[in-house]
This record gives C-alpha cells, sequence and structure tokens, in this order.
C-alpha cells in the first residue's frame, strides 16, 4: 500500500501543469503559491489582496481597466490624456466605437495639468485615466495632486465616480506604488519593465470599485479576468517587484547620476533638444535633431553597439505637438561609463 503513496501519476494534461484550479495535490500547492503572491502584491500597493487581479501583461490590464468599468455604463464618459500609452489611447478609441464619450486633455511641456483634467469632468464622467510617467520623456504627472482633486469632486456631487486609473508601468522601481499615497482608484502595470519577464501584469483596485470582465471563460480571478494564471511567471513578477521596491530609493539616486552624465555629454552635441523635463523619472531621457531622420540615427547607433528606441515626443511649445525622437533608457545593468559612450557615439554620428 505504502508503494502507491511513493509514485505520483500525473493525467491531467488536458488542463495543463500547475493549474491553479485544479483540486488535486499539484493544483493545490500551485495555488498556495498564487495566493502568496497576491499577498505580497497586495501589501507593497497597500490594498486588500482580493483586489490584486493578475493579468497577461501591462496592455491587458490597462484594457480591463477602462473597458472593464465602462461597458456596463450606458453614455459613459471618460477622460485621458494625449500622452498616454497606446494601450490606453487604443481603449479610448474602443470607448468612443461603442458609443461612449472620450475627452483627450493635451499636456503642456509633457505633463498633464491639474486644472484641465478637472476642467474636463462631466455629470457623466466614470473614469480618469492618467499615467504616473510617461513612456517617451520619464516627465512625472502630479498623480497624487489629480487625485485630490478628484476625490474633492466626488464629495462635492455626492458621487462615487469618476473612479481615477494610472498606468504605473514605467513609475516602478522609481517612484511610490502606495494607494494610500497616491490616492488612486485602480493601478496597472506590467513585468516586462522591472525583470524583462513577459506574459504577467497587474490590475490593482480599491473595494469599492465595480469591474466586470472582458474576456469570458473560467472563473479565475474572481471572474474578472478568467484563463489558467500564468504561476511560474507571476511568482518571477511579484519577486521583481518586491526587489524594485526595497531598493527604489538607491535605484533612484544611482539612475539620477547616469540620466545627470547622459545629459551632460548629449548637450555638447551641436543642434540637439533634450525633451525630458527636469521633474522626470530619472531612467528615461528623450532627444530630438530637426531636420534629422530618427530611425536612421537608431540604425547607426546600433551599428556601433548602442540601442535605443524610436517614436515621437511632445514638444515643449505647450501645443502637444509631435517631433521624432530618440529615446535612451536606462536600467539596473547600465552604467556612467555607458551613457557616456552611448553619446559620445551619437555626437560622433552628428558630426559624419
Amino acid at each position: 500500500m505504502g508503494l502507491f503513496h511513493k509514485k505520483r501519476v500525473f493525467l491531467d494534461y488536458a488542463a495543463g501543469k500547475n493549474n491553479p484550479s485544479a483540486i488535486y495535490k499539484e493544483g493545490v500547492e500551485a495555488k498556495k503559491r498564487l495566493e502568496e503572491a497576491r499577498l505580497r502584491a497586495a501589501r507593497l500597493m497597500q490594498v486588500q489582496a482580493r483586489d490584486v487581479v493578475f493579468t497577461s501583461g501591462g496592455t491587458e490590464a490597462d484594457n480591463l481597466a477602462l473597458l472593464g468599468i465602462v461597458q456596463d455604463v450606458p453614455n459613459a464618459h471618460i477622460v485621458t490624456t494625449s500622452i498616454e500609452h497606446p494601450a490606453i489611447l487604443k481603449c479610448a478609441e474602443e470607448i468612443k466605437r461603442r458609443g461612449g464619450e472620450v475627452t483627450v486633455v493635451e499636456a503642456v511641456d509633457g505633463v498633464v495639468q491639474v486644472e484641465d483634467v478637472m476642467s474636463a469632468l462631466k455629470e457623466n464622467t466614470i473614469l480618469v485615466s492618467v499615467m504616473y510617467v510617461n513612456n517617451k520623456t520619464g516627465a512625472i504627472q502630479p498623480i497624487s495632486k489629480i487625485a485630490r482633486r478628484i476625490n474633492e469632486w466626488r464629495k462635492k456631487n455626492n458621487s462615487t465616480y469618476p473612479y481615477f486609473h494610472s498606468d504605473a508601468s514605467q513609475a516602478i522601481g522609481m517612484l511610490p506604488i502606495q494607494f494610500s499615497s497616491l490616492g488612486v482608484d485602480l493601478l496597472t502595470f506590467g513585468g516586462s519593465k522591472i525583470s524583462l519577464t513577459k506574459g504577467a501584469g497587474v490590475l490593482a483596485f480599491r473595494p469599492h470599485v465595480k469591474i466586470s470582465p472582458v474576456l469570458f471563460g473560467g472563473g479565475q480571478e474572481r471572474g474578472i479576468r478568467p484563463g489558467t494564471e500564468n504561476v511560474e511567471t507571476i511568482l518571477e513578477l511579484v519577486s521583481a517587484l518586491e526587489s524594485a521596491e526595497f531598493g527604489r530609493t538607491n535605484e533612484f539616486e544611482r539612475l539620477q547620476q547616469i540620466q545627470s552624465a547622459f545629459i551632460k555629454e548629449a548637450e555638447k552635441i551641436p543642434g540637439i533638444t533634450i525633451n525630458t523635463p527636469e521633474h522626470s523619472s530619472p531612467h528615461i531621457v528623450s532627444v530630438s535633431f530637426e531636420g534629422k531622420l530618427h530611425e536612421f540615427l537608431a540604425i547607426q547607433l546600433d551599428h556601433e553597439g548602442v540601442s535605443v528606441s524610436t517614436g515621437s515626443s511632445c514638444k515643449f511649445r505647450g501645443d502637444g505637438t509631435e517631433i521624432e525622437a530618440l529615446r535612451f533608457s536606462f536600467g539596473q545593468e547600465t552604467t556612467i561609463s555607458d551613457v557616456k559612450f552611448a553619446a559620445r557615439i551619437l555626437q560622433k554620428i552628428m558630426l559624419e
């Protein structure tokens, strides 16, 4: 009889291994690890564990945050900004396609103004979505100030709406993500920005927030996000989140030195424009050269051993005009010598 207890035969390949929904030993153990990860993430953000939903990444988390709130509310109005990630702006387009109303607030010198957000609110505004740190320029947005004003507006109008959401993907490991300090109702982020872990994201929210599923299937994640959870990837994400949060202050200061060193070298290059404002996260610097094809500059940098991304950045005239830009972003392995080298290579290319 003891022989049978020593050997375990897995015969649930149709469901897949490490399925936390399964009732046998392996499933129960996976469920335990999943819920421990949820509790750890909740403690870092200061929310209830039951209000942390794991997704496949930041894009899905953003979609769930926006569409999951507005889809059951007829004639819903949302307010967002022109500098949001495409995951937010494309959701806004979908909301309009479904008959909802969207107001897009322009940024001034790369930063959303609190009064502009408040002026956009209406009686039927159900959600405001403003990113925490801009992914193009690194500009930090006044999230806590907006949250405070929205809360005052709700009290004045005796309403639970609008909810306030922020995409914090570029803020993880740089800035505080505790709900008590931010004042947000919903927070989203993906794992790839903090650990290079693809395939996991987080949507966290306050207990009063009502979210409907946008996908349909099983009852996982309280039915809000059906689909078998990727337990191992989620565990990697939460471990990376903890490391990023516990080392946040030191890393912020280290990257400030790196950012300053890069900007000091880059400013020597003729014709360069630094798009990143002074009040920014230190892990991003956006630069532009008038009349240059920035994609070609990125290819030249790549040929010299420097990897950067191209895209666009808001001009700092306050008119929201988009210009081509190169984005240099830094991480745990970046050193001052790395960024000085990159700046010198860029200078060499521009002088050729």
